[in-house]
């Protein structure tokens, strides 16, 4: 099956360099085969996470009407959707204030919704997912953003592959930067491959990347820890005599 893939342009401007770089990925993922999807995030309407999480885990889940926020209006649930019928999600977006834009903060704060499932079924709806990154902003600040996007996605259940991510500093046309095209591409085309390897690997087999060890599980695991801490310590005492 073909992978598909879903390009989420964070920025406003349809036509700036986010955009383009995005759009060289998503060029790149076609050439592999994928079928490809572009979404431009402020053409939809996202009310801001309400933090139901805080109140109680169990009170964040999806689709619960796509949140329960402004639910005539809000179109969260649309973009959820759209994600979760992907393999693949390229996100491209300007640096606001060395981080994500406005909005695709919003998106990001609500796909908890979907992460938070783990409490609810024991699984991330976003769990197997490839993600590639991309940012670009006039000054230093676009590796802050990328970090902060990978982190937040692989802790929600992503996979980010090596050379998934890439960012450009300037005013200019990335377009007219060798270097950020290449970057670009290979970020849809690193996360194409990624994709077709883990749907390859075990063939029908679903897989379960983040489990939760039972309590006879857990107590031995600490245990034999604990074990090898102890000994390691002892072990320090003779190089780091202060150790208590």
């Amino acid at each position: 099956m073909r992978v598909r893939v879903l390009g989420i342009n964070g920025s406003p401007r349809k036509y700036g360099n986010s955009a383009r770089m995005l759009l060289v990925a998503l060029h790149a993922a076609r050439r592999l085969g994928a079928s490809t999807t572009i979404i431009h995030l402020y053409d939809y309407k996202i009310a801001p996470c309400q933090g139901c999480y805080s109140d109680s885990p169990l009170e964040c889940y999806f689709p619960k009407h796509g949140c329960p926020i402004l639910r005539g209006e809000d179109e969260f649930k649309r973009l959820a959707e759209a994600i979760l019928s992907s393999d693949v999600i390229l996100v491209s977006t300007p640096v606001y204030w060395f981080n994500v834009s406005g909005h695709l903060k919003t998106l990001i704060d609500r796909l908890t919704a979907l992460e938070n499932m783990i409490h609810h079924t024991g699984r991330s709806l976003l769990e197997g997912k490839v993600a590639g990154l991309m940012a670009a902003g006039e000054e230093a600040g676009a590796a802050a953003a990328l970090s902060w996007l990978a982190l937040t996605f692989n802790m929600m259940g992503v996979h980010i592959p090596a050379w998934g991510t890439a960012y450009y500093h300037g005013r200019g046309d990335v377009l007219e930067s060798k270097e950020a095209v290449n970057d670009s591409y290979n970020v849809g085309r690193v996360a194409v491959i990624a994709s077709t390897l883990l749907k390859g690997k075990g063939a029908g087999v679903e897989h379960e990347w983040y489990v939760r060890l039972g309590e006879s599980d857990m107590k031995e695991i600490v245990g034999l820890v604990r074990a090898e801490v102890e000994r390691l310590k002892s072990e320090s005492r003779v190089a780091r005599p202060w150790i208590q």
